[in-house]
């Protein structure tokens, strides 16, 4: 494939290889579902459904890595959608478990409760990792997002690539039926032989 300016990932390496290493990211960040089904802790059902999600999407990026090595166009497409869909899904989750346990989940420490000193420093620290959290998951929510426009941009250059070696090798052909059609000499087109008169 070509290289020009605007087909690089994070402006440093080749697009391809960005995408090579997003997907091999995106694999082994999903190695979490198998773990998770390994602990066999199923009371919530929601983190349940993460694990089973999880593992779905180790194979599909399996098979997206498989169709980036080989450049086939159709499997790249459903990968390129499948990650589309894991972006939203990951931020759903992100949301459902900040939610969770930043407003749900009750952080207080009734030991402290005859210290008020000691609770107030507690109240400052939590608030603190808190806003430190909140800005890491949407940091790390926004490079998502960026990865998901690298798979897309490089899916939209080999579709591309594509399809113009397929317009070219229909010129081509096309070229071969009409030069065949016509008499090199003349221009004329040619005619079936007349059978010999006697």
């Amino acid at each position: 494939m070509p290289s020009s300016k605007g087909r690089h990932c994070c402006g440093l390496i080749p697009i391809k290889t960005g995408v090579l290493l997003i997907t091999i990211f995106g694999i082994l960040n999903k190695l979490s579902g198998f773990y998770g089904i390994l602990s066999f802790d199923f009371s919530d059902i929601f983190t349940t459904i993460i694990y089973i999600y999880s593992l779905v999407a180790i194979v599909v990026f399996s098979y997206g890595l498989y169709g980036l090595y080989t450049d086939n166009v159709r499997i790249f497409r459903w990968y390129t959608m499948f990650f589309w869909l894991d972006c939203f899904f990951s931020l759903i989750t992100t949301i459902w478990f900040a939610v969770t346990w930043f407003v749900f989940t009750d952080h207080s420490l009734p030991e402290l409760a005859d210290d008020p000193e000691k609770l107030a420093e507690h109240d400052r620290v939590f608030k603190m990792e808190s806003q430190v959290s909140i800005a890491v998951l949407v940091i790390l929510r926004l490079i998502h997002f960026y990865f998901t426009y690298v798979v897309t941009r490089y899916y939209k250059l080999i579709n591309r690539l594509n399809y113009s070696r397929l317009s070219t090798n229909e010129n081509i052909d096309l070229e071969d039926t009409l030069a065949g059609s016509r008499n090199v000499n003349n221009g004329e087109p040619l005619t079936s032989p007349k059978p010999a008169q006697d």
